[in-house]
């Protein structure tokens, strides 16, 4: 069994913010959220977001994609 509560990691200490019910003791896996990874300290929310746009925009990740092969070259094949 699983519990996920909310907590805080300050100056390498970790501190729940609620108790976990029905839990005495037990083992934990900590996964931390909200990181600023971007290399900018200090910065908002929305200049994050508007970097990300920006980066969106400007190519993002290249997932393949076109050119597509036309419907008849894809049937070509199968006559």
């Amino acid at each position: 069994m699983s519990s996920t509560v909310k907590g805080v990691y300050r100056n390498g200490q970790v501190q729940l913010l609620q108790k976990p019910e029905g839990v005495e003791d037990g083992d934990v896996m900590v996964t931390l959220t909200n990181l600023r990874s971007d290399g900018v300290e200090g910065a908002s929310l929305a200049d994050r977001r508007q970097r990300a746009l920006r980066w969106l925009r400007e190519g993002g990740w290249n997932l393949g994609g076109a050119p597509y092969p036309t419907r008849d070259t894809l049937h070509d094949g199968t006559r």
